[in-house]
């Protein structure tokens, strides 16, 4: 990649979308490797959407995606009961509980042991995948495994995040300690990482003697007329935690977090690495709902990009708008890459073109049916059900979407 690229062009929706689109154009010409398109079965994945969209919310009262949702598990107000039980003092407290909670529990999403389920014993509601990471860091929020002050266990500290071991991991995430101990020294690894990058940015995180992912959207609150800027959210949590999510594409000595250079583009080129910024991304959807409690509106979100994941490639190879060409595993490691990067970015660029379609078919504006909404009630909701059936092509797709190389993408299991 050129030097004199700034690294910050690689954090902006923008250049996400941008690049997302280059690739569905090469798709398109079919000079891709790994993946081909057939856009003329977009009508297929339209009406999968539309069936689950009115099956699921027949009113069309649709609530904004996010990990609240799997909070939900089970049709279970989780975080209404804690914070009723919490019965917290002021808005501001509130905020930076719901937060921190918000961004342990995307942050967690990642690789897990194969065929896991986890057991909420409160009510019996047992999840798999994505599901059961955000109920298990749930769970362990509410139990004060995070939590440095005893008096207050419904927070996320970062000295407590730096020295988490794993045998308290193995018996919150409910894993075999000694089977799965590789993912469980990831997963140590992985919070560590998150507690000193929370540690080394005290101009965001920090208040007195408190290291908290929540005193990032308290000090934004504190600043804004009523709203928050999405961008200006995203801009934080790229600049402090791209460096968490290793394994990606590198600017000199400085991480560009969720990027992947692909072959297709010329090494000189001042955009020869494609971003994708899944969870930072999905941190900024999750506190639509903790700003909007403390009165506060997030602005901005239709900047954001579909999420480029295992559940929505899931949609568009099952209704043949996408074709994986490479089914073999004997590929070289910038093969893997590749396709990896082409599922990803054509799979995200899809969903805007199937975004697009839908507000045509209901005949409304962007402003009534945000993708957030497109999102939660239609596009990840029919990906899921899609990927849950576990059939050996689907397991497939997400073993191709991460073959390995990278812990925190959560897909690859």
């Amino acid at each position: 990649m050129s030097s004199s690229v700034s690294p910050l062009t690689f954090f902006q929706p923008s250049e996400v979308r941008r690049q997302a689109h280059r690739l569905l154009d090469l798709a398109q010409a079919g000079t891709l490797a790994h993946v081909g398109v057939d856009l003329a079965k977009l009508g297929d994945a339209l009406v999968t959407v539309l069936e689950t969209t009115r099956e699921t919310y027949p009113d069309f009262q649709i609530p904004p995606y996010g990990i609240w949702r799997d909070f939900e598990a089970g049709g279970i107000d989780r975080w209404g009961a804690m914070a009723s039980a919490r019965n917290f003092e002021t808005a501001e407290d509130m905020l930076a509980a719901a937060t921190d909670l918000a961004v342990l529990g995307t942050f967690m999403k990642t690789r897990h042991p194969q065929g896991w389920t986890f057991e909420d014993r409160m009510t019996g509601t047992v999840a798999t995948g994505r599901q059961a990471s955000a109920l298990a860091a749930f769970h362990m929020f509410a139990a004060g495994s995070f939590s440095a002050e005893m008096t207050d266990p419904y927070r996320v500290d970062a000295e407590t995040l730096i020295r988490f071991d794993t045998q308290e991991l193995a018996f919150g995430l409910q894993w075999d300690p000694e089977r799965d101990a590789g993912l469980l020294e990831h997963m140590q690894r992985h919070l560590k990482r998150l507690g000193e990058a929370l540690a080394l940015r005290p101009d965001l995180f920090s208040e007195g003697d408190a290291t908290r992912p929540g005193l990032l959207a308290t000090r934004l609150a504190k600043d804004s007329d009523g709203t928050v800027s999405a961008g200006k959210l995203l801009d934080h949590l790229l600049e402090s935690l791209a460096p968490v999510w290793d394994g990606g594409a590198q600017e000199g000595e400085i991480s560009l977090g969720d990027s992947f250079a692909h072959s297709a583009l010329p090494d000189d080129d001042a955009a020869s690495a494609v971003p994708f910024h899944l969870a930072a991304q999905e941190m900024v959807y999750a506190l639509v709902e903790p700003f909007a409690w403390a009165g506060l509106e997030v602005d901005g979100l239709a900047d954001l990009t579909p999420p480029a994941d295992e559940i929505h490639a899931g949609l568009f190879v099952d209704s043949g708008v996408m074709k994986i060409k490479t089914a073999a595993d004997a590929l070289t490691f910038q093969g893997e890459q590749d396709r990896m990067t082409e599922l990803r970015a054509v799979s995200s660029a899809l969903t805007d073109r199937l975004a697009e379609l839908l507000r045509g078919e209901l005949e409304v504006p962007e402003e009534q049916l945000p993708l957030t909404c497109i999102l939660e009630g239609g596009t990840h909701r029919a990906g899921r059900g899609i990927l849950e059936r576990g059939t050996d092509e689907w397991g497939n797709l997400e073993r191709f979407m991460n073959p390995g190389s990278v812990f925190w993408l959560p897909f690859g299991a």
